[in-house]
């Protein structure tokens, strides 16, 4: 997918240490995930002939379906050994092209693109964690990996989204409190309402800058504990449990996802015994995060990563509320799945491992991330 010209490409810096494990990877993204296609990879696929032309010919659907693996089990390509039939016999580059770029994650707008790492696979999420902190970017001049991503063209507009990310990553980007997630999702506030009513001549007077600026000024905005606001983090156990009463939480993650289905049924069967008992949830956050004193920073660094990866939607979507709320709701859940975990002290494999199976579930399907976002307007309210 290579465009003509060539376009600044903003790289994170540990994009390239990035190696796929292979067979040895313990959560292959050949499992429990459809595989689409595009046209690029059909038309190629129509061209092979022989008993491989003949298994692409049914893994297609007789060629009506652009995907892999609807069912979300495993893939047909995908060999008893973790490694792939298609790659083996005709290489990587026919391979699909969303198993050639992953985790490799590319945002085109236009004159820049920019590249990091997915945190579903266990792999990135494990250079995440040993790199956290860093979301330094080079700068290479190169052709474009995929095509723009939106049809906006209001660059004084992006120029604003993308300072405001820098700015809110890096207030993220530390240890994890309910005060950091309060300020972020007032903010956002902020922004949707400003939009919504078309009072947005001035970037200058919509920075998080400004608006902190006004927070600390403003003691009626009840951003400290204390206030009678209900937390954003920790989230409280019903609305915990809210999220795992969404299509999060499907019974058939026991075949399509097992490790994360025991990661959500031993959370979900912990909520019940909170919810039982009042200040039962905080004492176990507070357990954890002493007994793992690294956990909160990497919750924060989490969320951080997070706001830089998915932020910029809004320069499409505008939905400030709902982008910086869905990575409130997702911190939690890493949370919640780190303080329900059987290991009483958490390996940086452990985390990532947690990361990879949590992110591959809830990142990708807009049902999901509807429902939560429904759950979390409604608890907090």
């Amino acid at each position: 997918m290579e465009g003509n010209d060539k376009i600044k490409r903003y790289t994170i810096t540990w994009f390239d240490r990035f190696e796929c494990l292979a067979g040895k990877c313990p959560e292959s993204c050949c499992r429990g995930w459809v595989i689409p296609l595009s046209p690029e990879d059909i038309e190629r696929f129509k061209k092979e002939r022989g008993l491989l032309g003949f298994a692409l010919f049914l893994a297609t659907g007789a060629r009506i379906r652009e995907k892999f693996n609807p069912g979300s089990r495993s893939c047909p390509f995908w060999r008893r050994d973790g490694l792939c039939t298609l790659q083996r016999k005709r290489g990587h580059d026919f391979i699909p092209w969303t198993c050639q770029s992953y985790p490799r994650f590319y945002r085109n707008f236009g004159d820049f693109e920019e590249c990091c790492l997915d945190l579903s696979c266990i792999e990135a999420a494990r250079l995440f964690i040993e790199n956290r902190g860093s979301v330094d970017m080079s700068v290479t001049e190169a052709d474009p990996v995929t095509r723009v991503c939106s049809t906006n063209d209001d660059r004084a507009y992006l120029d604003f989204l993308l300072s405001q990310r820098s700015a809110m990553s890096a207030a993220a980007g530390i240890a994890i409190t309910d005060e950091i997630c309060r300020k972020l999702f007032e903010y956002a506030k902020f922004l949707q309402n400003r939009f919504m009513s078309g009072a947005c001549n001035n970037y200058g007077d919509m920075t998080f800058e400004v608006f902190l600026k006004h927070l600390a000024e403003d003691d009626a905005l009840l951003l400290e504990s204390g206030s009678g606001k209900a937390s954003l983090f920790p989230l409280s156990p019903h609305i915990l449990s809210g999220f795992l009463s969404s299509s999060l939480n499907h019974k058939r993650l026991r075949r399509t996802s097992p490790t994360l289905y025991k990661m959500l049924d031993r959370a979900d069967r912990a909520l019940a015994r909170f919810i039982k008992v009042p200040g039962s949830w905080q004492l176990a956050a507070d357990a954890k995060c002493r007994d793992n004193p690294h956990l909160p920073d990497i919750l924060g660094q989490y969320l951080g990563y997070y706001l830089f990866q998915y932020f910029l939607r809004t320069y499409e979507t505008y939905s400030f509320r709902k982008q910086v709320a869905l990575g409130i709701c997702h911190v939690n859940m890493i949370f919640l799945l780190a303080v329900t975990s059987k290991q009483d002290i958490l390996t940086a494999d452990d985390m990532a491992r947690i990361i990879a199976a949590y992110n591959r579930r809830a990142y990708f399907n807009d049902i999901i991330t509807d429902e939560m976002y429904r759950v979390f307007e409604d608890g907090i309210k």
